[in-house]
C-alpha cells in the first residue's frame, strides 16, 4: 500500500511551476529502440506517435549510430564523449576509470545544475556514472525493488522516471540544467500493459515469447516471432507514451520554451533478421542504427542525413553548455555538416573482441581471436555463440549502397573502400591497446 501511495504521488499532474530555469538541456536514452521501430524512421506500426511528433518539429539525424553495441560500454560514451576503447568501460564489471572526465563535471563547470535519472544501472551508478551529477538516481542508488512501484520487466517504469523528472523540475531554482533520463520500456524480457500490448497483438492466441537467445537454438517458429516483436513494439509505444507525458509536463511548467531535447538509443534489438536476436556483440544495421531526434530552440525542423554517432551528442551537449569541449571525439550537432566521420563501435567482453567501422556506406566488421580462458569463465560453452573464432581473426564487409540489409558480404580479398577502412579500423584498435587503453 506504502508503495502505491508513493508512485500515485508521483504521478499527478505536474505541479504548479516554481522553476525560473532558462536553459534546460534534456537527453533521453531509451534502452534497445532501433531506428525503424518509429513511425518517423518508416516503421508501419503504432509505436511512436509522440516521438513521430518531436521528430517534425524537431530534427530529425536518419543516420545515427550507436559506439558500441550494448548498454554499459554505449552509455559511458555518451556520458564522456569518448570511443569505447578510450574510456575503457566496457565489460559488466568495469568502473569508469577516475583519469576520464565526464559530460556532467563538463557541464557542472560551466556552471550548469546536472541531475540524472536512469532505470538502467548499467548506464548509472554500477558503471560509476553518477560522476559529476549534482543528482543521481538509479535503480542501485535510489530505485530499490520496494520504491518503484508497478514494473513489466523488472526495472522502473518510463512512467515512473518522467514522474520523478518532473517533481525535481517543478522544484527545482536552477537557471541552467542539464537533465538525463534513460528509460528502458522496451528491453527484454519483452512486457509492456496489457492494453498497449492489445494493439500490437491483436486476436493472437499463440504462446507469447518475451525472450531470446543471442545465436544458439533459436530457430523460432513464425508465431513466436511474431509475438516476440509485437510485445516488443508494445515496450516502444509505452516509452513514446512516457516521453509524451515528459513533454506535457515541460509545458505545464513553462520550460518547454527554454528546452532542448535529444533522444536516442543506447543500441538497437535484433529479431533475427540475421539469425542474431537482443543486442550486445552483434554490429549489424539492427543493432547499432538507433533514431536521433533534437528538439528546441537550438534546433531547426528538418531531417539530416549527415552521418551522426553517439559521441556527437556529447559535443552537442558541451556546445550548448558553453562547456569545454576539449579531448571530445566527436562532432557538435549544431555545427554545419562536415566531412562525413567514420563511426567506430566496438565490443570487447566476454573475450570476444570484435570492431565495427562505417563511413555512410561500406561497414567493416573485424573480429580478434576469442580470449578462450575469459569466452569460457562467462559464455560456458563455445556452441553459444557459433560466430565467435578462437583461432583466426574474420572480416565481414558490406556495402550498405546497394545492400542495405547485409545479405551480400565481401570475400577477400576485399574492394578497396573496404580494405581502407579495415585499415583505418586496425590503426585505431593499436592505438588503444598502445597506450593502454
Amino acid at each position: 500500500m506504502q508503495n502505491l501511495i508513493l508512485l500515485m504521488s508521483l504521478s499527478v499532474a505536474a505541479p504548479t511551476p516554481t522553476s525560473t530555469a532558462k536553459e534546460l538541456t534534456l537527453v533521453i536514452f531509451i534502452d534497445a529502440l532501433r531506428a525503424d521501430a518509429l513511425g518517423a524512421y518508416g516503421y508501419g506500426r503504432p509505436t511512436s506517435p509522440n516521438l513521430d511528433t518531436l521528430a517534425k518539429q524537431g530534427t530529425l539525424f536518419t543516420r545515427a549510430y550507436a559506439n558500441a553495441p550494448w548498454t554499459r560500454p554505449s552509455t559511458t560514451c555518451l556520458l564522456t564523449g569518448l570511443n569505447a576503447s578510450r574510456h575503457r568501460t566496457e565489460t559488466e564489471t568495469s568502473l569508469l576509470p577516475a583519469d576520464v572526465t565526464t559530460l556532467a563535471e563538463r557541464v557542472k563547470a560551466a556552471g550548469w545544475y546536472t541531475a540524472g535519472f536512469t532505470a538502467n544501472g548499467n548506464g548509472g551508478s554500477l558503471a560509476g556514472l553518477q560522476r559529476g551529477f549534482d543528482l543521481f538516481e538509479d535503480p542501485t542508488r535510489t530505485y530499490t525493488k520496494d520504491k518503484r512501484g508497478k514494473t513489466y520487466n523488472g526495472l522502473p517504469t518510463g512512467e515512473f522516471i518522467v514522474a520523478r523528472v518532473l517533481d525535481f523540475l517543478a522544484k527545482s531554482p536552477h537557471d541552467r540544467q542539464f537533465l538525463f533520463l534513460f528509460l528502458v520500456d522496451p528491453h527484454d524480457p519483452y512486457q509492456a500493459p496489457p492494453e498497449l500490448e492489445a494493439i500490437f497483438l491483436g486476436d493472437f492466441k499463440g504462446k507469447i515469447r518475451r525472450h531470446a537467445r543471442w545465436e544458439y537454438d533459436n530457430d523460432y517458429p513464425a508465431d513466436e516471432r511474431f509475438s516476440m516483436r509485437a510485445v516488443y513494439d508494445a515496450g516502444v509505444r509505452y516509452a513514446d507514451q512516457a516521453v509524451g507525458q515528459l513533454v506535457t509536463g515541460l509545458d505545464k511548467l513553462g520550460l518547454r520554451e527554454h528546452t532542448n531535447l535529444i533522444i536516442t538509443a543506447d543500441h538497437g534489438e535484433a529479431f533475427g533478421e540475421h539469425g542474431f536476436y537482443l543486442h550486445a556483440h552483434q554490429f549489424w544495421e539492427e543493432v547499432v542504427h538507433v533514431p536521433l531526434i533534437a528538439v528546441g530552440p537550438r534546433f531547426k525542423p528538418g531531417v539530416d542525413s549527415r552521418l551522426t554517432q553517439t559521441i556527437d551528442i556529447s559535443a552537442t551537449v558541451a556546445a550548448l553548455a558553453g562547456a569545454k569541449q576539449d579531448g571530445l571525439l566527436g562532432r557538435s550537432l549544431l555545427d554545419a555538416p562536415a566531412t562525413s566521420p567514420v563511426v567506430i563501435s566496438e565490443y570487447n567482453e566476454f573475450g570476444i573482441h570484435r570492431q565495427m567501422a562505417f563511413d555512410g556506406r561500406t561497414k567493416v566488421i573485424w573480429q580478434r581471436p576469442a580470449d578462450e580462458a575469459w569466452y569460457l569463465r562467462t559464455a560456458k560453452k563455445k556452441e553459444f555463440f557459433p560466430s565467435v573464432s578462437f583461432d583466426r581473426e574474420t572480416v565481414h564487409a558490406f556495402d550498405l549502397s546497394v545492400d542495405p540489409q547485409e545479405k551480400t558480404r565481401q570475400e577477400p580479398p576485399l574492394e578497396p573502400a573496404a580494405d581502407a577502412l579495415l585499415t583505418q579500423l586496425r590503426t585505431f584498435v593499436g592505438q588503444a591497446s598502445a597506450s593502454g587503453r
